[in-house]
């Protein structure tokens, strides 16, 4: 068969002809041709649907912003934190904030070792091997694949005051860059000394000596965490307190309300290959073991997840969730509904994919990681819609919030970090199954 012979010129004279007789395209075209697809295909009408009012509402304060970044996933975590040490601390301020530049520091780090690791265990492989490219194509990244319970169990967390933003910090591409540069150095110099014949206990003691100059690359762009601090405030009724000599663990442990022992990541994962029930874990490669730092995630229906978020709520607790947000979701708006926006009528074709093909074809898929920190519940108990906190500054959406409609909960909220004491009882026994590899 000839090269493009599948496009050829018949072919484009039928398009055309297609085209020319498709007077709502020309419409459309003319519309898009002046104005954003946003605008376009907006259901001006959403947010009738959608008021900012909520029977759950936790109130929280200020919403706090990532930049340009893509640390979500500490926002998110750091949000629910934050809301716990305020009401822990009787705190006056209401914009306290715990530093994200801490955990992000703490992040980089591990993930390098993380990388380190898994060069020293590929480095007899060819430099074409599958697995060597796939680590070396991103070294390094922003993204929360590591688990923030994790970090956070093992370097706690301080107040914003004690490591405040450095000036990359809205804007972390520098970082990863040179990062990146650093590790694929690393690699190199790794491989090479396993080619000379090096053993295990040498490319160790060489990991080591790469991680300590990647910790002082991270001091320059970051400043040195601290490993114990005082931080002074004013409690609600205006006294001044004062924490003294404490750990970045210690406050973690006793004022920020979340105890990594009791919280569970359930995703929603529909199809006959991951029935619910069962706990999984992404493997390094495919059919590969239990990776030391992996990520366990029971997987459950939407269900089950809505009653543990709506009973965490309840009792006055925000819950952090992943979901595909940049799907018929309205930033400027701060309005998430599955009937947002007329693609379908404004393109003349299909688009929309149910569950469970939407997950099996990977339609939708979580790009995004925020706090729940309301619900509206109609008079049987049932969402109706949610209150969602973003990290993008109080200039997003309504006042830095979402108003997602239940249905868009259905389609594209893919997981949940939630507490053991909430999940359905019917949950339970289930967390203590063997977790199974993804395919």
């Amino acid at each position: 068969m000839e090269p493009y012979r599948t496009i050829d010129a018949a072919f484009l004279d039928t398009c055309a002809r297609a085209w020319a007789g498709d007077e709502a395209g020309h419409r459309v075209a003319d519309a898009l041709a002046g104005g954003t697809l946003h605008d376009v295909a907006l259901d001006h009408t959403a947010a009738a649907r959608l008021p900012f009012v909520f029977s759950i509402d936790l109130d929280p304060q200020g919403v706090t912003d990532q930049g340009q970044s893509l640390r979500c996933w500490a926002f998110a975590f750091l949000n629910v934190a934050r809301h716990n040490a305020v009401r822990t601390l009787d705190m006056q301020d209401r914009s306290f904030e715990l530093s994200q530049c801490y955990i992000y520091f703490y992040d980089q780090l591990e993930k390098s070792a993380r990388f380190l690791d898994r060069m020293i265990r590929c480095a007899g492989r060819p430099l074409g091997d599958r697995a060597v490219q796939r680590e070396l194509r991103e070294p390094i990244s922003d993204y929360g694949y590591l688990s923030f319970l994790m970090l956070a169990e093992k370097y706690g967390a301080v107040p914003k005051s004690v490591m405040p933003d450095t000036c990359c910090l809205p804007d972390t591409r520098p970082v990863t860059r040179i990062l990146s540069m650093k590790l694929r150095w690393c690699a190199r110099r790794l491989r090479q000394m396993h080619e000379s014949g090096c053993g295990h206990g040498d490319l160790q003691a060489e990991k080591m000596a790469m991680l300590c100059d990647i910790y002082r690359i991270l001091c320059r762009f970051l400043g040195e965490p601290p490993r114990q601090f005082d931080f002074a405030y004013r409690d609600s009724g205006g006294g001044l307190r004062r924490l003294c000599g404490i750990t970045p663990q210690q406050f973690f442990a006793k004022y920020c309300g979340i105890d990594p022992a009791q919280y569970v990541e359930v995703r929603c994962m529909p199809g006959d290959k991951t029935p619910f029930g069962e706990r999984y874990y992404q493997p390094d490669e495919p059919g590969g073991p239990l990776p030391p730092d992996a990520r366990i995630s029971l997987n459950l229906c939407m269900a089950d997840i809505k009653a543990a978020v709506i009973a965490q709520l309840r009792a006055g607790v925000q819950v952090t969730f992943g979901s595909d947000v940049a799907k018929l979701s309205s930033k400027p708006r701060g309005l998430m509904d599955t009937d947002l926006f007329h693609y379908e009528e404004l393109f003349g074709t299909e688009l929309w994919m149910d569950s469970p093909d939407s997950y099996a074809y990977h339609w939708s898929s979580g790009t995004h990681i925020m706090c729940f920190d309301g619900v509206e519940l109609d008079a049987a108990g049932a969402p109706v819609r949610w209150k969602v906190q973003n990290s993008y500054g109080a200039g997003m959406g309504i006042q830095g919030h979402y108003v997602m409609a239940d249905r868009w909960f259905d389609q594209f909220v893919v997981s949940a970090a939630l507490r053991r004491d909430f999940l359905p009882a019917h949950v339970l026994p289930w967390l203590d199954k063997e977790p199974r590899p993804l395919e």
